[in-house]
């Protein structure tokens, strides 16, 4: 099976339910690809764990991961349907519905290496017909000018800077020197919603910068999306 993409999107949900929306949607997936299920990773401030909820289907996705997860230390509880918006915003990007549609919530206040073992846990299911996106919601609170967007030479450059330091750990732990401490910043908790998912998704991308930045206006009241893909 073709190895799926991974998208980090950042938008406001409710715009997406119209036309404009909806088409932008799914300009990011080519029609080719075959989707089978839909997991989507978000972030809220607090929680004491990570939850699964799925959307549509019988859970069995929800209970595979809950399972690989629990292997890697993390317990994350199952839960039902939460959120039916989701489940149509799976069915406007796969131009059909899945079998099961999952949302991975992920609590605030792990390291980033926690973060990125989450992705590292999810990796293979870009090969199992899985398509992952990882999702910054925004609320709909006029502009946001508070929240960094993906085109922020901020976001950019910080994703520029955690994949030199993958490069230069990875580089060392194959010298004489050995592997290199991980750096004070891994080890801080973090407690920014948006810098959970990038986390997780850069590592769901290989730890490697997305090799695609997209966005499209929505409607006229200045209502986006924006995000990264990796391809590869």
């Amino acid at each position: 099976m073709t190895k799926l993409p991974v998208l980090y999107l950042s938008c406001e949900t409710e715009a997406l339910i119209g036309p404009k929306g909806q088409a932008s949607l799914r300009r990011l997936i080519r029609p080719d690809l075959v989707i089978a299920n839909v997991a989507f990773i978000t972030s809220a401030k607090g929680g004491v764990q990570p939850e699964i909820f799925y959307q549509c289907g019988e859970g069995v996705l929800a209970r595979r991961l809950q399972s690989e997860m629990a292997e890697r230390g993390f317990d994350a509880a199952v839960r039902g349907s939460r959120e039916q918006g989701l489940k149509e915003f799976a069915e406007s990007m796969t131009h059909l519905a899945p079998d099961e549609v999952i949302e991975l919530k992920l609590n605030t206040g792990m390291t980033s290496e926690h973060y990125r073992a989450i992705g590292h846990c999810l990796e293979a299911l870009r090969n199992q017909g899985v398509l992952l996106i990882c999702l910054d919601r925004l609320e709909n609170v006029g502009n946001n000018v508070d929240h960094p967007q993906p085109i922020d030479s901020y976001i950019r450059n910080l994703i520029r800077q955690w994949e030199d330091e993958h490069r230069w750990a990875k580089a060392m732990s194959k010298s004489d020197l050995g592997a290199s401490n991980s750096s004070p910043e891994a080890k801080a908790p973090i407690a920014d919603p948006t810098l959970c998912v990038l986390n997780t998704a850069f590592s769901l991308g290989g730890m490697q910068a997305p090799q695609r930045l997209f966005g499209f206006s929505l409607n006229e009241t200045s209502q986006s999306l924006a995000g990264y893909g990796w391809m590869q």
